[in-house]
């Protein structure tokens, strides 16, 4: 079977915008959070405060596709990594963080609640939604249920997420966050 004809790469490239200064879809692992977050850092040096707050985002939304993500890569050692997509957008005036990846739909209504809830809220409210959020007991990951209340915290603004059905049991979760510079 010939790949390249069913996969044009030519016009995968020409679909990615010339603004898309980082994208990258597959594994996420300690190694890719290490690779991608130095790249983060050196081309985004002219802005350092926009920076260093998509550096804190892209830690916080990585980790949730590398813990949460249904589709999974298996490595030699047996540990599974979940798999998705990163991709930073960039205008003059603010750069989008924007990932993907395949949700479990039994998981997708309590994450658009959260969504919805932190949407709602100011900064002082999201403070303290994130004080009571740090008391629950941790997650299945370890986590403090933390994470999407960060990056609203760090980019100060709203989440702005999309689910798209995929089959009867999968969806595609996509969350997108403006980074102003």
């Amino acid at each position: 079977m010939d790949y390249s004809k069913q996969i044009n790469i030519v016009d995968y490239h020409r679909n990615l915008d010339q603004n898309v200064p980082i994208s990258y879809k597959g594994p996420i692992d300690e190694k890719i959070l290490q690779a991608i977050g130095s790249h983060i850092e050196s081309i985004l040096s002219d802005h350092p405060k926009a920076g260093k707050k998509i550096f804190k985002i892209f830690i916080e939304l990585a980790q949730n596709i590398s813990y949460y993500s249904a589709e999974k890569s298996i490595y030699k050692d047996k540990k599974e990594i979940g798999s998705g997509m990163v991709l930073i957008g960039e205008t003059e005036e603010s750069y989008s963080f924007v990932t993907g990846n395949l949700v479990r739909n039994e998981d997708i209504l309590s994450i658009i609640d959260k969504s919805e809830i932190i949407n709602s809220l100011d900064r002082e409210e999201l403070r303290e939604y994130k004080r009571e959020q740090r008391k629950l007991p941790k997650g299945p990951k370890g986590g403090a249920h933390i994470g999407l209340i960060m990056v609203a915290l760090t980019s100060d603004n709203p989440l702005d997420i999309e689910v798209t059905p995929i089959d009867d049991d999968h969806s595609f979760f996509s969350i997108a966050v403006k980074i102003d510079k």
